[in-house]
């Protein structure tokens, strides 16, 4: 768990590229519960999610893991083994057995659920009133 989210400052950037923390969320892939936890530090950043909203707020991504209180491994590199910025050869990790190499296999974890239960009811709540108003129209 961080154990530091300087909320002021990435609300102080926000305003300053215009953005919303629902922006934040949609950049980074997350739900805006789960933007929430994190700007109330009940939740930490992946790594993918600092580097979204790095490029987002249009700064460096280890400013952002700074700012967030979690560690930033480093970049990841291309295929041909170079870094974001073409430096350096690295060797490449093997196949995975039985396939080629593909994205990460996608994580199900409460926050994620907990967002698709609220998203959910939202939109049942959202039938209701659209069927009661077409009710008093018939």
């Amino acid at each position: 768990m961080a154990l530091f989210f300087d909320h002021d400052w990435f609300d102080e950037r926000l305003r300053r590229t215009g953005l919303t923390r629902a922006t934040l969320a949609q950049v980074a892939g997350m739900s805006i519960d789960e933007v929430e936890l994190v700007f109330r530090d009940q939740r930490e950043l992946a790594q993918t999610e600092v580097r979204a909203i790095a490029a987002a707020l249009d700064v460096d991504p280890d400013e952002v893991a700074d700012r967030s209180g979690v560690p930033l491994a480093p970049a990841p590199r291309a295929a041909d083994g170079r870094d974001q910025n073409g430096n350096g050869r690295v060797e490449r990790a093997p196949p995975r057995p039985g396939g080629d190499a593909g994205p990460p296999p996608f994580v199900v974890t409460r926050e994620v659920i907990a967002g698709l239960h609220e998203r959910m009811d939202r939109l049942e709540r959202l039938i209701e009133v659209v069927i009661t108003k077409l009710d008093r129209r018939n």
